[in-house]
């Protein structure tokens, strides 16, 4: 083989190797977002029905 042929042969392996490392890290946070999530999904579901009641009655407030 020509030195450009190994040249090109090696950027692509690199270049591969590259994004196998993206795919496995998008992963990983993928996976660490979900466990978030189920971690503090009770205060986060109470934290959002507050938010949601404060907005409701302020709104039905100035309805009435």
């Amino acid at each position: 083989m020509t030195r450009l042929s190994m040249k090109i042969r090696n950027l692509r392996r690199r270049r591969g190797q590259g994004m196998t490392e993206y795919i496995i890290i998008v992963g990983l946070i993928a996976i660490l977002l979900v466990a978030a999530v189920e971690t503090f999904k009770n205060k986060l579901d109470e934290t959002f029905n507050k938010s949601t009641n404060a907005i409701n009655t302020h709104v039905t407030s100035k309805i009435q």
